[in-house]
């Protein structure tokens, strides 16, 4: 007797799964949806600034945020405006409370630390001098047209001015947010609070026969400059 015949499939055939037959599947169909989806695709980091430009940047945005003159409030408005990502409110009055003078003469970056995606903070050290009212002051007249100079302008007022003097210096510490945008470094600022609130303008001086001054305040004492 022969062997008996075969009852599987014959050779090079392949034989159905268990559970019944299934659909024959060419090389190029698609594969099964997943039918819970495919996970998104994240979105690239935005890039971060590079740290001596943020630094730099900083530091120059520092001197001129630091620096204000009542007597030509636009002025520090126009400077500010170049340093910020789009155009908005006038930025004359960012961190300023509109009155007074001062002016800051030079800066200090120092640590650069990452603050989220594509935004670093900088840490800067100013030195600013602020000035007291001695006698009336304001805008001249008739200004005489500022001589042709190098560079940009800066909201820093003239180191003198008619009924100002100017005070000891000090140093005050910020941090600068700064962001790349539009192909450019910026200061993201319109929203943030940088450094301390201005300190508010000398109070006028008063006399001795001011009935609200008491007899041991200091403003009292003979040679006061206050």
């Amino acid at each position: 007797m022969g062997p008996p015949p075969a009852t599987g499939p014959g050779r090079g055939a392949t034989a159905a799964p268990s559970g019944g037959p299934q659909e024959a599947r060419g090389p190029y169909d698609d594969p099964p949806t997943d039918p819970f989806g495919f996970p998104p695709v994240p979105a690239p980091a935005a890039p971060r600034p590079d740290a001596a430009e943020a630094a730099a940047l900083a530091g120059a945005f520092a001197v001129d945020y630091l620096s204000w003159d009542e007597d030509d409030p636009a002025r520090r408005g126009r400077v500010l405006r170049d340093y910020l990502p789009t155009p908005g409110r006038d930025p004359a009055r960012l961190g300023w409370s509109g009155s007074g003078r001062q002016r800051a003469e030079f800066a200090l970056p120092g640590l650069v630390r990452a603050d989220g995606e594509g935004r670093v903070l900088v840490d800067v050290r100013v030195r600013v001098t602020p000035y007291r009212a001695v006698g009336e002051h304001g805008p001249d007249p008739g200004p005489d047209p500022e001589p042709e100079v190098a560079g940009i302008p800066a909201v820093a007022p003239a180191p003198t001015g008619r009924g100002w003097r100017s005070l000891a210096s000090s140093w005050i510490r910020i941090s600068v947010p700064v962001v790349a945008e539009g192909g450019r470094l910026v200061v993201d600022a319109w929203e943030e609070t940088l450094g301390e609130e201005p300190a508010p303008a000398p109070p006028a001086p008063r006399t001795s026969d001011d009935p609200s001054l008491a007899d041991d305040d200091p403003l009292a004492a003979p040679g006061s400059a206050w």
